[in-house]
């Protein structure tokens, strides 16, 4: 009796691993088109957004545009609920609380440094003599980069994918750095390139894979 119940608790175990691992391979295998999309939509409206500050009187103020992407997130939502629904797993629910506690903390601190330039406030943070009108600078996009990658980081581990592991550590550590060194409307480039590596480049990893 013992040993039957020791080989169903092991079969059950097994095909819980057998499970998990065939949600990944699914998830794995279109999360390619989700990636490409949103690389290529975030490193476009990253460079119109550098355009416009750099080139016009908006200033700083044209990353108020950062405020579309919510707008597209409401409209996946909407098209997503007009598709089938496929049963959640373990492994899609992780992956999407990743991203969503990713996007909560990107746009918690936009709307907050948003909240504090527009009041005025200077906090001693990093100077920035590039530009003496601006006396404070905060590294929100070095910041959301970092971020970006960590979160990327932890869905390719989820998804065992050494393509977004890989991509995001690159595009997470030296998209930082960069976001550092090149402060100002450059920094949306920097942010574009981020995209790019941490998003698109793995995206075409994985369709490539897949044929």
């Amino acid at each position: 009796m013992e040993e039957q119940d020791k080989l169903t608790a092991e079969r059950s175990l097994e095909i819980i691993k057998e499970s998990i691992e065939q949600s990944r391979r699914n998830i794995t295998k279109g999360s390619w088109k989700g990636m490409l999309v949103w690389g290529i939509m975030v490193a476009v409206l990253a460079l119109v957004i550098g355009h416009l500050w750099a080139h016009t009187s908006w200033g700083p103020g044209a990353n108020l545009l950062w405020s579309l992407l919510g707008l597209a997130i409401f409209v996946n939502i909407w098209c997503d609920s007009r598709k089938p629904k496929r049963p959640d797993t373990f492994v899609s629910k992780t992956i999407s609380q990743v991203w969503i506690c990713f996007g909560v903390m990107a746009g918690s601190l936009g709307l907050v440094c948003g909240a504090i330039a527009g009041f005025g406030w200077k906090l001693p943070v990093l100077h920035a003599p590039v530009n003496e009108s601006v006396v404070w600078v905060f590294p929100i996009t070095p910041i959301i980069i970092l971020f970006m990658g960590l979160a990327g980081m932890i869905t390719g581990s989820i998804l065992k994918s050494k393509a977004i592991t890989v991509c995001c550590f690159i595009a997470g550590i030296f998209g930082n750095f960069l976001g550092l060194v090149f402060a100002g409307p450059t920094e949306m480039v920097v942010l574009a390139g981020v995209c790019v590596v941490g998003l698109v480049v793995p995206a075409l990893i994985i369709r490539n894979e897949e044929k």
